[in-house]
């Protein structure tokens, strides 16, 4: 026992994901993924200025929701208990949910987005009896968004997502433990690509109830603002990077509007059966971005006793 490492824990999605490939197969291999992901990155500059041997222990896994970030955070703390000395977090999507019974998250913007290719490609499975119950949830997730990206629906998302957030905040704070959440996504998807999903989907304009102000920044801020947890999430801002009251900013977001002057940084963009393709998932060069920008914010903070 009294040899083993101190442990530097991550979680989170395809963002931190050291397992990731990307779903266009299209790529080549060397392009799809395999290279160091951020926590790693941020290991080896830990170990370089500390001289300290640590374990990564990386548990992300793209697709994830806090839901699943949250848990995996509390297995992984009961397991380790002292030996975890840093906590490093990428916030996925808020609206992922987390599907108990399987142990997956589930991503209603993919389930809209890939549902023709994935229903083609996995029929036989799916009309297995045992898996009727994913085509009869998957079902009911849409809907329900369909009907209730609205104020109260969205506000109700981003007060469990701010409990998830605090709660891990204040674990780690008790137990000594270096802690940052990285928000690496942006939590809600811009209106007109929301919107545009389910109209592709199949919904009509007059079946959706989206409201256009809740996907835009003011209104997550404000009702975040609003919340009980708005006076500790300012006074410990530091430990939360990405978000519009905290240093930094979501890297989706930066990536995306900086893609014209940094196409390195993001999967390459191709052209199949005449459209264009793209993933906007950092590559090994985007990877190395987001640990110079957490290094740059959280050196100091991460070497020191």
């Amino acid at each position: 026992m009294l040899n083993k490492k101190p442990i530097i824990f991550a979680t989170g999605c395809s963002f931190t994901d050291a397992n990731f490939v990307s779903r266009h197969e299209h790529l080549p291999d060397e392009k799809r993924g395999g290279w160091p992901m951020w926590p790693e990155l941020i290991k080896e500059k830990i170990e370089k200025e500390t001289g300290i041997a640590y374990e990564l222990v990386n548990l992300a896994k793209s697709g994830a929701s806090n839901d699943c970030i949250f848990n995996t955070c509390l297995d992984s703390l009961s397991k380790y208990d002292k030996r975890i000395k840093i906590v490093l977090v990428g916030g996925t999507q808020w609206m992922r949910s987390h599907v108990v019974p399987t142990r997956q998250s589930y991503n209603p913007q993919v389930a809209l987005d890939l549902r023709t290719d994935f229903i083609e490609k996995n029929k036989e499975w799916l009309n297995k009896k045992s898996n009727k119950w994913l085509q009869t949830y998957n079902q009911a997730t849409i809907e329900m968004w369909a009907n209730w990206s609205n104020a109260f629906g969205i506000q109700q998302q981003i007060y469990h997502n701010l409990r998830i957030m605090w709660s891990l905040a204040e674990i780690c704070n008790s137990k000594n433990i270096k802690f940052i959440w990285n928000q690496l996504l942006s939590p809600f998807p811009p209106y007109g690509f929301w919107k545009d999903l389910f109209i592709d989907y199949g919904f009509s304009e007059e079946e959706l109830i989206i409201t256009r102000h809740v996907f835009k920044e003011p209104f997550f801020v404000d009702t975040v603002l609003k919340s009980s947890y708005a006076k500790f999430l300012v006074q410990n801002k530091k430990h939360f990077y990405g978000f519009p009251w905290s240093p930094g900013e979501y890297w989706d977001r930066g990536s995306l509007n900086n893609k014209e002057r940094h196409p390195e940084i993001v999967m390459p963009r191709t052209i199949v059966n005449g459209k264009e393709v793209t993933d906007a998932h950092p590559n090994r060069f985007g990877q190395e971005m987001i640990t110079k920008q957490v290094w740059k914010e959280y050196g100091n903070y991460l070497v020191k006793n």
